[in-house]
């Protein structure tokens, strides 16, 4: 329980940044990668059991939360993110809303899916 206290609250900072200052694609994605390498190193010096199955956990919830987060803070999000005015003018909030949670949660499982595994290779590594 505590590694999903301490892995998956990335997600609201996350949804924060996206919703509040707004992130382009290349420089969010470049911020997960940054948070899941930080992942990483915990995992290995917490020495998390099941990493995989764990970390993905957590990365689903980041990945929830995130969405979550960017839902609610939707006017926010519209205005600090102009490079989608495309999507924001042919999608309905509903639409939009759906979107924005299952895209994020899709990332969340597979990055968390890949940490788990790095995790667990690094702990293999460690052990041999």
């Amino acid at each position: 329980m505590r590694h999903v206290l301490i892995l998956a609250p990335t997600g609201i900072v996350m949804g924060l940044l996206k919703a509040l200052v707004g992130l382009p694609i290349q420089v969010e994605m470049a911020a997960w990668l940054g948070l899941y390498i930080l992942w990483v190193v915990y995992g290995v010096r917490a020495n998390i059991a099941q990493p995989v199955r764990r970390v993905a956990f957590c990365g689903t919830l980041a990945g929830l939360l995130a969405g979550s987060t960017q839902v609610i803070l939707m006017e926010q999000y519209k205005a600090n993110n102009p490079w989608y005015a495309d999507v924001f003018e042919t999608s309905s909030a509903q639409n939009l809303s759906t979107s924005l949670l299952g895209q994020n949660i899709a990332l969340g499982i597979v990055f968390g899916l890949i940490t788990g595994l790095l995790i667990r290779w690094r702990l293999g590594r460690e052990a041999g």
